[in-house]
This record gives structure tokens, C-alpha cells and sequence, in this order.
């Protein structure tokens, strides 16, 4: 089965960034001024917008070309944020945040015992009640669906495949990003470890963090086997 709808863009579009935004700050009810943590924040799309609102912002990724164009970009909204390369494995904050974010299944590209560590070490990061907002490919959504999937960008410039293998929880991701004028084709592949919501609520529950709500999509609606998303809230205890 193959999908084509340019709506499936309209998460890296302005109005699927404020989309996704607004979700943020209304599930997070942070006070102006307070720190978030976007973790693995990509070229700073959420980290941008949540600093116009007046947060004060850490952005940390692994890709520093990802942070390059991040810097740039907040310089041209003329925001203050705090751009870091680091691996997600050697965070090493002492209740710093308010909350930490991590968005678009930023989450999962390690071993099981590393990942629960990173888990521990956002808890750490957080203070006392602090917020961890998480989001998630939703397993048993993949499990139903076919996911050999195909988008074509609007302009119709670009056009990105993608091909989802899912066994014992590890899902391995082929993706062919190909320039219909010029016939470039990119292929990369990466592996990422699938969670079901009780797996991630156990392994919350060693790193004191507890779950408070679940979600969907950014758009609020409820958390569902049938729904591709799983966003979790969690707090520190």
C-alpha cells in the first residue's frame, strides 16, 4: 500500500510547528521564563518558538549540521537559545529543567539498558515535579498497518519513501529521499526500538518518573492502539 498526501508534510510546515508548539505549552502549563530542555532538537524548529514565548531554552543534538542551521535560524527570529552537541547517552544535568522534550521518535536508537539510562538521566535533569513530554511512534499501530509508505513534497520537487520492517519490537527503517528533477536518490537506513506504553511505564518507574497522561496526536486527541502517535507526559517523583 502506498500513501500520497502532501499533508504528511505538515509537521516540518510553519503551521505544523505552531500546531505542534501550542500542544506543548498547553500540556506542559510552564510559567514564562521557565527551562526546557529540547532534547535531540533536530534544526531547532520547537526550541525556536517555545524561546519566542519566552522560555529559557537548551537545544541539544548529536548533528551538529542540524545545530549549525538551528543557530542560524535563531538568530534570524532573534531568540535566545542555547545550542549543544551532545549525545543523548552522556546527559549530564542535576535539576536544571522545569521539562525536557523529546519530539518526533527521538527516542529509541540504543541499546535497551542505554535507553533506560537516558531515561534516568532526563529524570535527573529534571527538578523536583519537573515535566518529561515524550514522543513516540505508536507500536501497536505499526504492528496493524502496512508501512510501506511513500510522501511527495508539495512543491513535487522531492519525494521520500520508506519501507518499515517491525520484529520483537525493533523496527528497521529504509528511507530513499529522491529529487524528481535532477533523479538524485538518498538511501539511509536506521534501526529503532519500538516501545509499547507498558515497557516505557516500566521503565519510567525505575527512573522516578511517573506517567500523567497520554495522547494521540498534537492535535490533543486521546492515546490509542489506533492512533500512529504516542505521546507521553510524565512526571518526576
Amino acid at each position: 500500500m502506498t500513501h500520497n498526501n502532501s499533508g504528511d508534510f505538515k509537521s516540518y510546515s510553519l503551521a505544523g510547528t505552531n500546531q505542534e508548539v501550542e500542544f506543548i505549552t498547553s500540556v506542559l502549563k510552564l510559567k514564562n521564563g521557565e527551562s526546557v530542555l529540547d532534547l535531540y532538537c533536530g534544526y531547532g524548529r520547537h526550541a525556536i518558538e517555545l524561546a519566542k514565548q519566552g522560555f529559557n531554552v537548551t537545544g541539544i543534538d548529536a548533528t551538529q549540521d542540524f545545530l549549525d542551521i538551528a543557530v542560524q535560524k535563531a538568530l534570524e527570529a532573534q531568540v535566545k537559545v542555547t545550542f549543544k552537541q551532545q549525545d543523548m547517552r552522556e546527559l549530564n544535568y542535576d535539576q536544571e529543567f522545569a521539562a525536557v522534550i523529546n519530539m518526533f521518535a527521538a527516542f529509541g536508537y540504543f541499546t535497551d539498558d542505554e535507553n533506560a539510562n537516558i531515561i534516568k538521566l532526563i529524570a535527573n535533569a529534571l527538578k523536583p515535579q519537573g515535566l518529561f513530554l515524550i514522543d513516540l511512534l505508536n507500536r501497536d499501530w505499526m504492528v496493524r498497518n502496512n508501512l510501506n509508505r511513500y510522501w511527495r513534497h508539495p512543491s513535487g520537487e522531492y519525494v521520500l519513501s520508506y519501507k518499515v520492517q517491525l520484529e520483537n519490537g525493533i523496527a528497521t527503517m529504509k528511507r530513499q529521499l529522491i529529487n524528481q528533477i535532477t533523479g538524485t536518490k538518498i538511501q539511509y537506513d536506521f534501526i529503532l526500538r519500538a516501545y509499547s506504553l507498558p515497557e516505557m511505564a516500566n521503565i519510567f518507574s525505575h527512573s522516578g518518573l511517573s506517567i500523567t497522561e497520554t495522547y494521540g496526536g498534537f492535535d490533543g486527541r486521546p492515546y490509542s492502539s489506533e492512533t500512529p502517535r504516542m505521546i507521553i507526559l510524565a512526571k518526576k517523583t
